[in-house]
């Protein structure tokens, strides 16, 4: 019996991915609020330079009225600015499924934000994500968004 419960915490130890240098979730309950801006802040310890992939993650549940998703997602050191973009996303596909990882009432989505960036140790960085999601003929942008459970940030080392 033992030998079945170390084997099978073994297993769980190297199934998990240790590319994975940063990752954090900031909860919004439900409703995204447009001038909610959520912030990350990661530094990374490593002694080698190395490349990175960073990504928004996202938890929506069936209240999502979309297909789709546009964010405004900033990265800066504590020195400069690095990047500033508006970025859309397919939530679901042509026939209104939503993608990503299913999970009961919740729907996971890792959506690339920056797929070969140079990060350097020790250094501080900063990101900030809101949505920029409008409807159509209207001015301004939707003020309450509904079905966002979670906003989160990642990044990880590529092999």
């Amino acid at each position: 019996m033992q030998y079945k419960i170390t084997l099978g915490l073994l297993f769980l130890l190297f199934s998990c991915n240790t590319n994975i240098d940063f990752i954090e979730y900031n909860s919004v309950d439900g409703i995204w609020h447009k001038d909610s801006i959520q912030h990350f802040n990661f530094e990374l310890d490593t002694r080698e330079n190395l490349s990175y992939k960073s990504f928004i993650n996202l938890r929506i549940d069936e209240k999502y009225p979309f297909d789709n998703i546009f964010l405004i997602v900033s990265l800066q050191d504590s020195s400069d600015i690095l990047s500033i973009d508006t970025l859309e996303y397919k939530l679901a596909d042509k026939y209104g499924n939503f993608t990503g990882n299913k999970q009961i009432n919740i729907v996971e989505n890792s959506l690339l934000h920056k797929e070969n960036i140079s990060l350097v140790n020790n250094k501080k960085y900063f990101v900030s994500i809101q949505h920029a999601m409008r409807i159509i003929n209207k001015v301004g942008g939707i003020e309450n968004l509904s079905g966002i459970v979670d906003v989160g940030y990642k990044v990880e080392k590529i092999k």
